[in-house]
């Protein structure tokens, strides 16, 4: 983009000099409007190169972060990923459920994962209905009928079963201590 700009600022200048000089003009006009167009097209290549040095200078500085961060990060940074792609699958299962407000079956659980997937984020995907059923089971916050249909236990009901989270854990030593402080 950026020799398309030098380019063109050159060849629209050169244009516009041709056809506004003429032959009686004072050669200090000329001498300034060549100057000034070789100053203008010396500041873009500049820029031009000074843009390529920093972008090859933030290449070379994420190899060689990744370099350093071989091995064992490498295999934590893969294992947070697979974690995180887990909790979605269930976080996504339950929201569906969730929404339908009656039970459905396994097939159709999965369907509308696959369709929320598809329309609301643009990917197409074989969802992986049944690891995720496991785990919501698991959890008990998911229910199956005697026809084998799903549904999710009301969202208050599943946050009372899944238990306060380590943050929130976290949170009310932290305000328990400032309490404490204050009393003190």
């Amino acid at each position: 983009m950026d020799w398309v700009k030098f380019v063109g600022s050159a060849v629209v200048g050169l244009v516009a000099m041709m056809t506004s000089v003429e032959i009686n003009t004072d050669p200090w006009v000329v001498i300034a409007v060549i100057s000034t167009l070789v100053g203008y097209c010396a500041k873009t290549y500049l820029a031009f190169q000074e843009n390529m040095a920093s972008y090859q200078n933030l290449v070379t500085q994420s190899m060689y972060d990744k370099q350093l961060d071989s091995g064992r990060g490498t295999l934590l940074h893969l294992c947070d990923d697979v974690i995180q792609q887990e909790v979605k699958e269930v976080i996504l299962s339950y929201f569906i459920l969730m929404e339908q407000g009656r039970p459905i079956t396994r097939e159709e659980l999965d369907r509308r994962c696959e369709e929320l997937l598809r329309d609301d984020f643009g990917e197409d995907c074989n969802f992986e209905i049944d690891d995720a059923i496991q785990k919501l089971e698991k959890l008990g916050i998911v229910t199956r009928d005697s026809s084998g249909r799903y549904s999710g236990v009301h969202l208050e009901r599943a946050n009372e079963i899944i238990g306060p989270t380590t943050e929130e854990l976290v949170m009310k030593v932290k305000h328990s201590n400032t309490q404490t402080a204050r009393k003190a």
